[in-house]
């Protein structure tokens, strides 16, 4: 982002943005899926004896979590493009609000939820605040700049 910032080629901190996205969209529906249809078999690996509680806690975690990490995914590439561009305050407001809402949240829904409120906090969390990022990115100075056409003899 800040080399193409520098060269004035805005089109490519577009093009890496989306080919970001599409990068660890392929990394994660398949762990999100892998999480979701065969938790119990990764908790195996983990537990000395991964029937009874411990292994159903971990698989209610993995199925209410796991379908979500498309959801920061996204915000951690738009967030990438935010640090990248020097918009500090804005990549630190998105993060002090995920922040801020999974911890508030997660003591607000745990008092009727138990621990599946906590969990369910941190969704919510990543959504809101990757909207903001996204909308951080969507209105970042490179959506509004024009690319700058090479002078003869550039490459």
């Amino acid at each position: 982002t800040a080399q193409n910032l520098g060269a004035a080629k805005p089109e490519r901190i577009k093009a890496g943005f989306a080919a970001g996205l599409r990068l660890v969209f392929a990394i994660c529906v398949p762990l999100v899926l892998l999480y979701f249809f065969a938790g119990r078999q990764l908790v195996y690996v983990f537990l000395e004896s991964p029937t009874g509680t411990a292994a159903d806690i971990v698989m209610r975690f993995l199925r209410i979590i796991s379908p979500f990490y498309l959801i920061v995914a996204a915000k951690l590439v738009a967030d990438g493009v935010l640090r990248g561009s020097g918009l500090m305050k804005r990549f630190m407001l998105t993060t002090l609000i995920d922040l801020v809402l999974r911890v508030g949240l997660a003591k607000l829904f745990a008092s009727s939820l138990g621990t599946r409120g906590i969990w369910i906090a941190f969704p919510i969390g990543w959504a809101i605040s990757m909207c903001l990022s996204l909308a951080f990115y969507w209105n970042g100075p490179w959506r509004k700049a024009q690319p700058v056409e090479p002078a003869a003899g550039d490459n």
